[in-house]
């Protein structure tokens, strides 16, 4: 008899609530969903540094159970979100000291930013672009793409490229930080890059060098799982990007190829400096990584009506002005790295000490055992 009580109260709290979602589209409802249970909670704490928050456990399975059910979208995906909503904090806990020492190194190339009048987030997406190819962010100033050896550290992907290494995901992530550091608005956006050949093409690609290494084995695993997981790959996406706002416009960059891309829709976004089209996933991205998109981007997205951010030759225009401000001033820039080498090291010693995602995993296990181990009676 009490289990029908509280079952009808639920419907009637899920009928109530299903006002909130009323008129949005399925894309808009399933966002709205996931901001609601992603932001319940939350705290924020700018001393902790940048994109710094926190969450208290106080919504009840009962009332997730409501929203999902007014929703009205299915259960599996809002889940996944609630499950992963606090998944990175663990790992960056242990990784407190190494986080404080990253904050340092962003907001020491945003102050050489500053000083060399680099403002707008184009002009300083081509520069982090720079700095990253270059190693500047590197403990061995030197960088390449890598598949093999990764740390994998949830919210840390960009701890990769300080030890020399990394890919996609780990540039999309620093530069999102990077671009928070100097109070820009941005965020990570998986996509589907086509893999047919001449599907994409560049035009125009800067005089920056990248280092593109991959061992016999990752190309075979890439290969391996581009073959026997291409349903997969097609809802997740096989590459990461940044998605920016600034000024009233949306546009995304791509570190790892050095595009740009003008937004077509929620689904489309169309290179720049070249041709061809990605197809962008914010859902699949904001599931995944509930930390993605802290400035809501991706609901202007669903919005609809967005209007191309960029020409080619604004493009052009804006990394030759910025490469030629970069070759006069050079000596800054080692010295803005001579800066936070220090940080750069202690960030290397500690992941060797501490080590990768599944280290870390085991680290988080045995601690919530021994949690667990109180005495029977």
């Amino acid at each position: 008899m009490e289990n029908k009580k509280v079952t009808t109260e639920l419907e009637q709290k899920a009928e109530k609530l299903k006002q909130v979602f009323k008129d949005f589209t399925i894309e808009q409802k399933e966002l709205l969903l996931y901001r609601i249970i992603t932001e319940i909670g939350k705290i924020e704490d700018n001393s902790k540094g940048f994109n710094s928050f926190y969450y208290n456990k106080n919504i009840s399975s009962e009332e997730l159970l409501c929203l999902i059910k007014a929703a009205d979208i299915g259960y599996l995906k809002p889940l996944v979100v609630y499950s992963m909503r606090d998944y990175r904090l663990k790992y960056q806990e242990i990784y407190k000291e190494s986080l404080i020492c990253y904050n340092n190194i962003l907001k020491n190339y945003k102050i050489l930013a500053q000083e060399l009048k680099i403002n707008s987030s184009l002009d300083l997406s081509h520069f982090l672009t720079y700095l990253l190819w270059n190693g500047y962010f590197s403990v061995n100033k030197k960088h390449s793409y890598k598949l093999q050896d990764r740390l994998m550290l949830p919210g840390m992907y960009s701890f990769d490229v300080i030890k020399g290494g990394g890919v996609c995901l780990a540039y999309a992530e620093l530069l999102h930080n990077y671009l928070s550091t100097c109070e820009k608005n941005s965020a990570i956006l998986n996509c589907k890059v086509p893999t047919e050949k001449n599907a994409i093409s560049c035009d125009y690609r800067p005089k920056i060098e990248r280092d593109i290494k991959s061992n016999i084995s990752s190309k075979v695993l890439s290969s391996f799982m581009i073959f026997f997981l291409g349903g997969l790959i097609n809802k997740v996406g096989n590459h990461s990007i940044t998605l920016i706002e600034e000024n009233g416009k949306i546009y995304a960059y791509d570190p790892t190829n050095i595009y740009a891309l003008n937004i077509k829709d929620s689904q489309t976004a169309s290179i720049i400096n070249g041709k061809g089209e990605f197809q962008i996933k914010p859902l699949m991205t904001f599931m995944l990584d509930p930390c993605s998109d802290p400035n809501h981007i991706f609901d202007k997205l669903l919005l609809g009506d967005i209007k191309p951010a960029f020409s080619r030759k604004d493009f052009i225009f804006s990394f030759e002005n910025l490469m030629e401000l970069i070759n006069d001033n050079i000596s800054l820039l080692d010295d803005a790295y001579n800066n936070i080498h220090d940080d750069l090291k202690y960030i290397d010693k500690q992941t060797n000490e501490i080590g990768g995602n599944y280290k870390v995993l085991k680290r988080i296990k045995k601690n919530n055992t021994e949690l667990d181990c109180t005495p029977k009676i």
